[in-house]
């Protein structure tokens, strides 16, 4: 059975802004893309608010993808692909930018690629996916986050830099899926999606999977 590994933050774990509540198992979109890709696969979910690419979370250590991410690959093991979809919290960091997200984004692909995580000991695929744009934050954009709305418009530009010069470096292709192509932030908090983007976010993380893994 395929297993794929989906690893993000508050918007893999389902957290829905109109409620403040977690969608259902087949609302949020790892549960899409099992809907999508059948029985055959097997959709893991490791989502976390608050989790950020590598940077600590003054007063919340936990959040640190780049700590747990070696646990979940571990504790899932033998997986085909991981599903790295991180990078919004980044933003609300001081003096972390889009920049900083991107290259974070792709050590933590760095480390995916570089696993004996995978079948007969070799390295699972990876996909990292874009975060979309905020919509307009309001009370969020304020103390110490104040460009977080700015700098979400570079996500896009930053993680297309940040794959190029990772292949430049390292002679390694690091597939990118642009959310931004495929649904909006919620209005009612910015950074969160309701049920419909869940399954818009699956159908189109389900479409590139199938490309990827020829399913």
């Amino acid at each position: 059975m395929t297993a794929i590994l989906c690893y993000g933050d508050s918007n893999t774990w389902g957290y829905q802004a109109s409620t403040a509540e977690r969608l259902g198992r087949w609302e949020r979109w790892p549960g899409a893309v099992q809907r999508e890709l059948g029985d055959d696969v097997h959709v893991i979910e490791e989502g976390q608010n608050g989790r950020t690419t590598v940077f600590d979370v003054p007063f919340e250590p936990d959040r640190n993808g780049l700590t747990y991410l070696p646990v979940a690959l571990q504790t899932h093991h033998p997986v085909d692909l991981v599903v790295i979809d991180l990078g919004t919290n980044d933003l609300f960091l001081p003096g972390v930018n889009a920049y900083h997200a991107a290259h974070g984004a792709m050590k933590l692909a760095e480390v995916v690629l570089a696993s004996d995580a995978g079948l007969a000991g070799g390295a699972p695929a990876v996909l990292v996916v874009v975060p979309p744009p905020f919509a307009p934050l309001g009370t969020w954009d304020q103390g110490e986050s104040p460009g977080a709305e700015r700098e979400s418009q570079r996500l896009s530009q930053a993680f297309i830099d940040a794959a190029a010069a990772y292949l430049e470096e390292d002679g390694i292709t690091v597939p990118l899926l642009d959310l931004r192509d495929h649904v909006a932030s919620s209005p009612i908090d910015g950074i969160h999606f309701e049920a419909d983007g869940h399954r818009a976010i699956g159908t189109a993380v389900a479409a590139r999977l199938r490309e990827m893994l020829s399913l």
